[in-house]
């Protein structure tokens, strides 16, 4: 790793390892009212991390789905609020092998089974630009500690845009990699198809920073801005947006393009619809087999059948209840797989023989409006209709969470209330590197 990389995450990060714990603590109690953690350490009896590495003294937060040796991991949900995995999540362990220390376990939408982050047992993860609005999730309370400057970086899961929503609404960086690029296992799953963890932070630099210790990869070449070629997939990725979101994305685009980046319209064909049959479906038949798995695996763990008598959050009680009680056959679950490969093959396509030849990758809205009311869990106004939550926030980040793509979410501007917008970039899985080098140049021109 580059000097350049290292210094990042340090820039206004003065003091020693133990100091610069105790600060980020004292910041995590500062937006209590926020909801971002669940768990805070104590610093005075928190090992302040390895004194060498890239990351020494760096304080992280880790979303409350990831497995940690020394604190509970509770899912958000109260059947697990006193789990004691005793391990870490492979990220966990490789930033603190890198020098970082864990300040705390972030708030997130109950189980990661929703997209708002209004979790009923814990309370609801609340936008630090607006604090009657949603944070985003599932990975919420990891977005608000980045985005209040409790920490630089944080961990989160994305299984249907749980990383690039809650980035979008608070205005910060948030990447999914390729799924099962950033270790697989030691999280409260939903789906092993669709679940990655992956980060939120202020820069794409700082993400890149963290995608090197966590995979050990080399850091790949920024792009000029004229070699840039990026795909605009206007049919589905550009319907039904709220007319601040299609200003600032507009503006952004044209802004890429001045610069020299080539733009051209393409098409995933049938992405949508490919998504809409087999997206739900595998998480519905792989969540009643993993996460009794995962229960299995704690020591004294509590059953599903526990952890859903305990639920909290009527949508996610919900969630669960239909997947027992409707199970996917078997047979059902494989042609899933197979629609899910054809979705792939959609993606392929469009990035790979566009006019002109192979493109960087996608570029489209994260989310098609701005962060919704907190309260507001099933529909939600988006300029005068009344739209459906969930269906309406994932749009355009389901689709290539089930594909397994990797992508990330970039701000780009604000409405005139304030409330930030983002801007989304996505590849083909396997070629995280070259999307986030596109990523920083993209920064680059939009800041």
């Amino acid at each position: 790793m580059t000097r350049l990389d290292r210094l990042d995450l340090s820039r206004s990060r003065g003091g020693s390892a133990a100091e610069r714990l105790s600060a980020a603590a004292a910041r995590a109690h500062a937006v209590g009212h926020l909801g971002a953690f669940i768990t805070v350490v104590d610093p005075d009896s928190t090992d302040p991390g390895h004194p060498e590495g890239v990351l020494a003294g760096v304080p992280i937060a880790v979303k409350d789905n990831l497995d940690t040796a020394d604190l509970p991991t509770t899912g958000g949900t109260p059947a697990l609020h006193e789990s004691q995995p005793g391990r870490d999540h492979h990220a966990v362990a490789m930033l603190r092998e890198a020098g970082a220390t864990v300040v705390g376990k972030t708030n997130l939408h109950e189980l990661a089974f929703g997209i708002t982050g209004n979790n009923a047992a814990y309370g609801p993860a609340r936008n630090p630009h607006d604090p009657d609005r949603v944070a985003g999730g599932s990975s919420g309370g990891s977005a608000i500690a980045v985005a209040t400057g409790v920490t630089a970086v944080a961990l989160g899961t994305d299984t249907g845009g749980s990383l690039r929503v809650p980035a979008s609404f608070c205005g910060i960086v948030g990447f999914r990699p390729t799924t099962g690029r950033w270790g697989s296992g030691r999280t409260v799953p939903l789906s092993g198809t669709r679940d990655t963890a992956g980060a939120l932070a202020t820069t794409v630099a700082d993400v890149v920073l963290l995608d090197q210790v966590v995979t050990g990869d080399g850091p790949t070449t920024v792009p000029t801005a004229r070699a840039l070629r990026l795909g605009v997939p206007l049919p589905g990725f550009f319907d039904g947006l709220h007319p601040e979101v299609s200003d600032r994305v507009g503006e952004a685009l044209d802004r890429l393009a001045d610069a020299g980046v080539e733009l051209v319209e393409v098409d995933v064909a049938g992405g949508h619809e490919l998504d809409a049959r087999c997206g739900f479906p595998i998480v519905f038949h792989e969540v009643v087999r993993e996460l009794p798995r995962y229960l299995a695996s704690l020591p004294e763990g509590p059953t599903l059948e526990e952890v859903l008598a305990q639920v909290a959050s009527p949508d996610v009680r919900g969630a669960l209840e239909h997947a027992l009680a409707a199970p996917v056959p078997e047979d059902a679950y494989t042609e899933c797989l197979q629609l899910r490969e054809q979705l792939r093959e959609a993606y392929d396509h469009a990035l790979r023989t566009a006019d002109g030849g192979r493109l960087d990758a996608l570029v489209y809205p994260t989310v098609p409006l701005p962060a919704p009311p907190v309260g507001d869990d099933v529909t939600t106004d988006l300029a005068g209709r009344d739209v459906p939550v969930f269906a309406t926030v994932v749009q355009n980040t389901a689709p290539g969470s089930t594909a397994g793509m990797p992508a990330l979410s970039l701000p780009c501007g604000t409405t005139s209330a304030g409330l930030p917008v983002g801007l989304s970039l996505e590849s083909l899985p396997g070629a995280d590197g070259a999307l986030l080098a596109a990523a920083r140049r993209v920064e680059q021109l939009l800041s």
